[in-house]
């Protein structure tokens, strides 16, 4: 049986590929890239077709609750984004009519917008003016009851001390008349009549301090009531003046500043036109580009 012998030596090598960097990669990419770029016509009529519904869609926006400043000004900025990506997106620059047209519209609708954010701004400071007054207010009608309550406080503790002891005194000379009374008198008493005298001295006490009490009650009554008279003066006015700032207060929250829709509704049409009117020279011109290649 016969067999060939195995070869002697180094061992065949295997075929390896050159690794490539990323930077080479990158660059044969971008070669490629641009090695088979192939330029693709703009069509003016999809770009003013994309502007006028971008436009369409921005007259036709409406805006949530108010305050509108600031729906206003990213409104503004959205027109004139539009605007920039159809100028820029059309292979000629527009005429300048077209420039002067739109430029003559943005001034116009700014313009507007402009006078209702200032109408709007100045809404907003008459109502914090407004709350700011009826803050005021309360405040002074809080501290004019504060200032009643102690008032009577004070008016109340100050005479219930003095009608405290008066009270205890008069509880005293009536126990002291009722035992005078109820004391039978002796002999020497009876002939001069002192039981008596004592008696009616202690009724005529008990009589003047009750009479007293009667005075102190009554003085306090009609301080009170002088009290309240007076409070009641200092209120009227400020319960008025804090009727007619609520007053004021709900009229000029119920007049509020709309979206100005059929303003801005309006300038986007004649921002449409102008566009329309723009294309026909733009077609003309590309089409007479593509004869000429």
């Amino acid at each position: 049986m016969s067999y060939e012998p195995r070869s002697r030596g180094m061992r065949p090598r295997r075929i390896t590929s050159k690794k490539t960097s990323s930077k080479e990669a990158k660059k044969e990419r971008d070669d490629n890239r641009f090695a088979y770029q192939e330029f693709v016509p703009v069509d003016p009529k999809a770009v003013s077709s994309r502007a006028m519904n971008a436009l369409d869609h921005l007259g036709n926006q409406r805006f949530g609750m108010p305050p509108f400043s600031e729906h206003f000004h990213r409104w503004i900025l959205d027109v004139e984004s539009v605007l920039n990506e159809f100028k820029s997106s059309l292979p000629t620059t527009p005429d300048d009519a077209f420039d002067a047209s739109i430029r003559q519209q943005m001034d116009e609708i700014r313009t507007e917008l402009q006078s209702r954010i200032s109408a709007e701004e100045n809404l907003s400071s008459q109502i914090t003016e407004l709350r700011q007054q009826l803050a005021d207010n309360e405040r002074g009608l809080t501290e004019l009851d504060s200032q009643h309550r102690t008032k009577v406080h004070e008016a109340k503790r100050s005479t219930e001390k003095s009608v405290t002891k008066l009270r205890g005194e008069i509880n005293a000379l009536d126990e002291q008349r009722l035992k005078l009374l109820r004391q039978t008198p002796g002999f020497l008493e009876r002939i001069f009549g002192r039981n008596k005298t004592k008696v009616e001295d202690s009724s005529r006490s008990l009589n003047s301090k009750r009479s007293d009490l009667l005075s102190r009650e009554e003085k306090l009554k009609h301080h009170i009531d002088d009290l309240r008279s007076d409070y009641a003066e200092k209120r009227k006015p400020l319960t008025a003046q804090q009727a007619e700032l609520k007053k004021k207060l709900a009229f000029l929250r119920s007049t509020t500043v709309d979206d100005a829709l059929e303003v801005r509704k309006a300038a986007c049409e004649q921002m449409r036109q102008a566009i329309s009117a723009a294309l026909n020279p733009t077609q003309q011109e590309q089409t007479g580009s593509a004869k000429e290649v």
